[in-house]
């Protein structure tokens, strides 16, 4: 009498990968701690510059985009709109561009531990999430003192915008630091994608009339944009602008769909990223 023959799962389930994930969300924490502490480590100003590098950001994008090309066209609150949407895209720009590297950059990690690897994209988006609060301070700065925009009592929307971005940024930066293993060429072209997204999305230009030249099909393409739905949620946070369902609604299915692919694509294929490091 043959018995059947023992399989092992070198998988674990998804409540298994949760669990572990969950259990080691000290080690992301202190991660992305450290790395903060390393980049201005060798600075005067130290951790001044998660204020300052923002505030100056913003005043250069206001003098290309406001100023010189006076993008603003009549706008009194185009202040208070570019600088929420540039400082709530650079948040998922900077998970995106960290996580791109996150493996890339602890090989000998990756290569002789064994825990969760998703755990160093998440440590990315931790520090890119640190870096935006922060940048809250220098957003109220100038938009509130210029501009007149303080916070409204729709300021309660910046919860599930920032909930809904987070989960978006797990999704892409998953995605990212998974390809750019295999594909290195990718860290690359990231920088160069990051910024055409950049300028495709409403950070710069308000989807509305000022549009009406570009064709019904490539304003589609800029509506569908998850950004935009994103934006929408902070400019109602931060600008007290209506909320739109819309942008709700919107935000939760980006949000919530590509954490979900990202979570289960990087789950089933990080098992695969030893034999390219």
């Amino acid at each position: 009498m043959s018995s059947a023959p023992l399989t092992i799962s070198l998988r674990p389930s998804t409540s298994e990968y949760l669990k572990d994930l969950w259990s080691r969300r000290e080690f992301a924490w202190y991660m992305a701690l450290g790395n903060i502490r390393a980049q201005n480590s060798n600075t005067y100003l130290g951790l001044v510059w998660w204020v300052l590098s923002p505030l100056l950001l913003g005043m250069v994008f206001l003098l290309v985009f406001g100023v010189i090309l006076d993008s603003r066209r009549g706008d009194p609150d185009y202040i208070g709109f570019l600088l929420s949407g540039l400082f709530a895209f650079y948040y998922t720009r900077g998970s995106v561009l960290a996580g791109a590297v996150s493996i890339q950059q602890n090989t000998k990690l990756v290569s002789t531990k064994r825990f969760p690897r998703m755990i160093l994209p998440i440590a990315s988006i931790i520090e890119a999430a640190i870096s935006f609060l922060f940048s809250l301070i220098p957003f109220f700065v100038i938009a509130g003192f210029v501009g007149g925009d303080w916070p409204t009592p729709l300021i309660w929307v910046a919860i599930p915008a920032f909930v809904f971005q987070t989960l978006f940024n797990i999704g892409m930066t998953s995605l990212i630091s998974l390809l750019a293993i295999p594909f290195r060429d990718l860290t690359n072209l990231t920088p160069l994608l990051t910024r055409v997204w950049l300028y495709t999305s409403p950070v710069i230009f308000p989807l509305d009339e000022r549009l009406k030249n570009v064709s019904e099909t490539l304003f589609n393409i800029f509506s569908l944009n998850p950004m935009a739905s994103i934006l929408g949620l902070w400019r109602t946070a931060l600008l007290g602008r209506p909320l739109q369902t819309r942008d709700m609604v919107g935000a939760a299915v980006w949000g919530i769909g590509i954490a979900l692919v990202g979570f289960f694509v990087f789950m089933r294929n990080e098992h695969r990223l030893v034999k390219y490091l």
